[in-house]
């Protein structure tokens, strides 16, 4: 459970940063479309802004097969996390669609929304797995000073034993 939860950690990790990236590169084509002169160059950067739709259209698969895979947990944290995965994937679907309509500035914005709550859902994912963890550290001990206790009882009454078998 523990391997799991550290690869969707890392997967959250990586799709924030593929968000991040696709967001800037967004930008830099935003301002190359404004300030682009001639058909040829808006052509060119229209070229690109379709490959950038088609990565948001990766991250979009990648985020539901994230979600298979943490809706196979069904840990009670997991549902939480289903939940902010599921408003995240809803602004990485807006992002793609307003790549398509070729609405550029909605589409940086739907990114940086997404690539904040990627962000956030790892953040709070990580904390989640740290609370577990923690938990279940003060178990481990709690279980050893008790384990502790019965040795020394044990052996009091080993000590008892050999006393009485002496004395006859």
């Amino acid at each position: 459970e523990q391997r799991e939860q550290l690869k969707s950690l890392n997967r959250l990790k990586e799709l924030a940063q593929r968000q991040h990236d696709l967001n800037e590169r967004l930008k830099e084509l935003q301002t190359a479309l404004q300030e682009a002169k001639s058909a040829e160059e808006r052509e060119e950067i229209r070229r690109r802004l379709k490959r950038l739709r088609e990565e948001e259209q990766e991250i979009l698969a990648d985020l539901d097969e994230m979600r298979q895979r943490m809706a196979r947990a069904e840990t009670p944290q997991m549902s939480q996390s289903l939940q902010q995965l599921d408003q995240t994937r809803a602004e990485v679907r807006q992002a793609a669609e307003a790549l398509e309509d070729s609405a550029v500035s909605q589409a940086l914005a739907a990114g940086t929304r997404a690539q904040r709550e990627l962000q956030e859902l790892r953040e709070d994912f990580r904390k989640q797995t740290a609370s577990q963890f923690s938990d279940e550290m003060r178990q481990m001990r709690g279980e050893a000073r008790q384990l502790a206790q019965r040795e020394e009882e044990i052996g009091k009454k080993l000590d008892a034993a050999a006393e009485s078998q002496r004395k006859s």
